[in-house]
């Protein structure tokens, strides 16, 4: 039976990458007898309302993009009924692509045979009040770098971009005193960073050290680290992070399948590398194998 295939794609994400990517994916699809309809994200069309409109029309999502892009296509793939949620595909073109190195994802022509032959693998979404994150949702220190830095600087220097803007705002003597709940226990902080992920890359950095991190077990690994008292305690903590050491005293990391975080102001968060809005109180659970993957 031919396959009904909704491809979307942001024409600006990455280094404008979908020119490329496009006519040799919508090739192979339609060599694979697929009848393939396209949409390019635009600004106020985005990919929830493409996929509201075309609800039922199609039996495979394929997504072109980056981290942002995958984050509007799994907004509203979720917003459907259960029994009628596509499986998805994903093309990465951004200029991180953390759900694609720690999903494994291999090249386009693959990834679209997967899409019109392959079986799905299930993996967890992660629920943020009333809103659903793929991989990570975080708070504090550098998690505005990823929606304030220009496109055209992310186009020239790819996940450098990054690094270098995040130096500029490192907000030293900044935190946000919160109380936590998690794992039957409460406890209150100043928060220099937290994040919530489901992934073994976070900003291009793998915290994946032991291989423990599986992307359906129901659990979310958790890193919050405490303010900084200084340049010292700083620096310790870039290294903490950056060896993966996650015993210091600054330093707090488990897995969990429920998370409460209350803050005494608002505080930005970003999900999936998107504005999350300002939050003072962040209810965040996992949605077992929610969603289906062709890889």
């Amino acid at each position: 039976m031919r396959k009904q295939i909704l491809f979307i794609y942001n024409p600006s994400a990455g280094k404008n990458r979908a020119e490329d990517i496009l006519p040799k994916a919508i090739g192979q699809l339609c060599s694979d007898n697929c009848r393939v309809i396209t949409y390019p994200t635009l600004k106020g069309y985005g990919a929830e309302k493409i996929i509201a409109e075309e609800a039922g029309n199609f039996d495979r999502v394929l997504c072109c993009g980056g981290d942002g892009t995958l984050n509007h296509t799994i907004n509203g793939l979720m917003a459907l009924d259960s029994d009628k949620k596509p499986v998805l595909g994903y093309i990465p073109s951004g200029s991180t692509n953390d759900f694609a190195s720690s999903m494994g994802i291999k090249d386009v022509i693959s990834t679209c045979r997967s899409v019109a032959y392959g079986q799905p693998f299930y993996y967890d979404i992660g629920r943020f009040n009333e809103s659903y994150f793929n991989y990570v949702a975080a708070f504090g220190a550098f998690t505005q770098v990823s929606y304030t830095t220009p496109q055209s600087t992310k186009n020239q220097l790819g996940h450098l971009a990054y690094v270098i803007e995040a130096m500029r705002h490192l907000p030293l003597g900044s935190y946000h005193t919160a109380k936590v709940t998690v794992n039957g226990e409460t406890f209150t902080d100043d928060f220099f960073f937290g994040s919530i992920s489901n992934s073994t890359s976070v900003g291009g950095m793998n915290i994946d050290s032991d291989h423990s991190i599986q992307m359906n077990d129901g659990l979310f690994e958790v890193i919050l680290v405490k303010s900084p008292k200084g340049v010292n305690d700083l620096n310790d903590i870039v290294q903490a992070l950056v060896m993966r050491n996650f015993e210091g005293s600054s330093l707090r990391y488990f897995k969990t399948d429920k998370i409460t975080i209350e803050f005494e102001e608002e505080t930005q968060w970003t999900l999936d590398g998107e504005f999350g809005g300002n939050i003072k109180e962040a209810a965040i659970e996992v949605i077992p194998k929610a969603v289906g993957l062709l890889k």
